[in-house]
């Protein structure tokens, strides 16, 4: 699974998620709900410029429902529809078929679990191909996620 940090400048594209400032020497990881201890769950920081995250805590903006929304777009970019789709689906029917290359991110990120492959074969015009997919379960992460962005 690929470090937290490393998800969140990824999913920013090593900029700051509310203003776009790109120099990462001026970077910092915001955590969206304070907790102590605090929350380390990726869906619960985002990647902010000094000058927004100072600005943020001086209770200017971005705002706490500016990030939260901001957040929200990341997560959909990140997860993509497909994904999100198999989470929300695995979630409500306990497991899904899915190509591994639609929702490996998930399963690197925590959220699915990888269980039985499946292969048939579909016809092509030419020639048969075969057809590789696998069964996911969704974890509690991946649940708690759903629930908490309201995906579900």
């Amino acid at each position: 699974m690929p470090r937290n940090d490393e998800l969140l400048f990824l999913e920013t594209e090593g900029s700051c998620a509310y203003c776009g400032h790109k120099d990462r020497r001026d970077l910092t990881i915001h955590h969206i709900a304070e907790s102590k201890p605090k929350n380390e769950d990726y869906d619960n920081k985002i990647v902010l410029c000094y000058n927004c995250h100072q600005r943020h805590h001086q209770r200017k903006e971005p705002t706490t429902d500016e990030i939260n929304e901001t957040k929200l777009r990341l997560i959909k970019k990140t997860l993509t529809t497909m994904g999100l789709n198999a989470m929300k689906y695995a979630h409500r029917r306990g497991a899904v078929a899915a190509p591994p290359f639609l929702v490996n991110h998930l399963v690197e990120y925590g959220y699915l679990v990888e269980g039985e492959m499946i292969s048939s074969w579909a016809l092509d015009v030419d020639s048969p191909i075969m057809v590789i997919n696998s069964t996911y379960t969704i974890t509690d992460e991946g649940k708690a996620l759903l629930i908490k962005w309201k995906l579900n």
